[in-house]
């Protein structure tokens, strides 16, 4: 039983001494870039700092048999570099790439020593035929048989570098997207459409575009993506708006036919009339899609809801309609049917036609008397 223990504890050791062979013996190392940009240009000058903090190995500060690597994409690098043992070390230059330190040059015991090792790059941004991202600064670890050491491995420093002929194009393609922009926005205006916000956006967009002429590489492909960020959220508000003034005409045809439904119900006594069902069946229909539409409209689903706000208004037009034909047809006869202002008319016209007979009778008797 003690030996499948003893079996058991040293299987767990050599797994956690092998797990900690397969990590990398060093910090994420502290990067600063100058300048400092979100993207460059080709041919410009980069200088990068970085400081690496390396981490014990069992007794060593870093495995003997194992190397440390910086990498660059940048062209024409220069190196200044120095391995700092408890703060002191000695400037080294070198112009390969990678930079190779050997583990011999970084393994002291790990009792009592910290090191760190420094880094001074310049370098020029190179040319590429894309526009993308490039590899700035990079650290790597590899083993006796030259693999190389992933785990707990930092990621690569990278940065966007800009193919200048991209620009162009994408001055181009922003220009364009621009002009459909205002296309939809001189429509939604023909159609009524209260497009502030959009324009708004518009006319943001456009400043961007125009200042991207006469900017950097660099600082006109940010003004151009920032443009076409602004054309996607110009579009976003103006389908909004669209969506919102269908809404709104679907609902106000439908308080419009509130005006029949009562009154064929309520001064018609009609409630149970085949017609005014047929209306009122009409009215539930078009409300269910216009509920629906708003329902949308709070999830930001605009061209759906437009759709179904449209839906709704044919619907209630179908209904408001037929409303007015009923209404037509209920109301034919001598005196129009007026609803309950019906009797008071004919109250009120009643006591006109007794006035007047009686001034006749009373003229009629006088002539009579003299």
């Amino acid at each position: 039983m003690k030996s499948k223990i003893i079996l058991f504890l040293v299987l767990l050791i050599s797994l956690v001494l092998v797990q900690s062979a397969g990590a990398v013996n060093f910090n994420n190392p502290v990067v600063k870039l100058i300048p400092d940009q979100t993207s460059y240009t080709p041919g410009e000058t980069v200088t990068i700092t970085a400081d690496v903090l390396l981490t014990s190995s069992g007794d060593s500060t870093f495995p003997n048999s194992h190397s440390l690597k910086a990498y660059t994409g940048l062209e024409n690098p220069e190196w200044v570099y120095s391995i700092k043992i408890n703060g002191h070390g000695e400037d080294l230059e070198s112009s390969k790439n990678p930079l190779v330190i050997g583990g011999w040059e970084l393994d002291y015991p790990s009792s009592g020593n910290e090191i760190v090792v420094s880094f001074s790059l310049t370098g020029t941004v190179p040319s590429v035929p894309n526009t993308g991202e490039k590899i700035f600064f990079q650290l790597i670890q590899t083993d006796g048989s030259g693999n190389e050491v992933t785990s707990g491995a930092p990621n690569p420093i990278e940065r966007m570098v800009i193919n200048p002929s991209d620009i162009t194009k994408l001055s181009q393609v922003v220009e364009t997207e621009l002009s459909n922009f205002n296309d939809q926005i001189q429509s939604k205006i023909a159609a009524g459409v209260d497009v502030s916000a959009a324009q708004k956006k518009y006319d943001d967009a456009e400043e961007k575009i125009v200042d991207s002429a006469t900017a950097s590489y660099g600082d006109a492909n940010e003004l151009l993506n920032e443009a076409r960020v602004l054309i996607d959220e110009g579009e976003v508000l103006l389908n909004q708006a669209w969506a919102q003034k269908a809404i709104d005409s679907a609902q106000e045809t439908l308080d419009s036919i509130d005006f029949y439904i009562v009154d064929f119900k309520v001064n018609r006594s009609m409630t149970n009339d085949a017609r005014v069902i047929n209306i009122e069946t009409k009215v539930e229909s078009a409300q269910s899609s216009l509920n629906s539409a708003k329902s949308l409209f709070n999830d930001a689903n605009y061209p759906q809801a437009y759709t179904l706000a449209e839906t709704s208004k044919t619907k209630a037009e179908e209904a408001l309609t037929y409303a007015e034909e009923v209404y037509a047809e209920v109301s034919k006869g001598l005196i129009p049917d007026l609803g309950s202002f019906t009797f008071i008319i004919i109250g009120v016209i009643i006591v006109i036609v007794a006035v007047v007979g009686y001034v006749i009778y009373s003229r009629s008797a006088w002539d009579e008397l003299g």
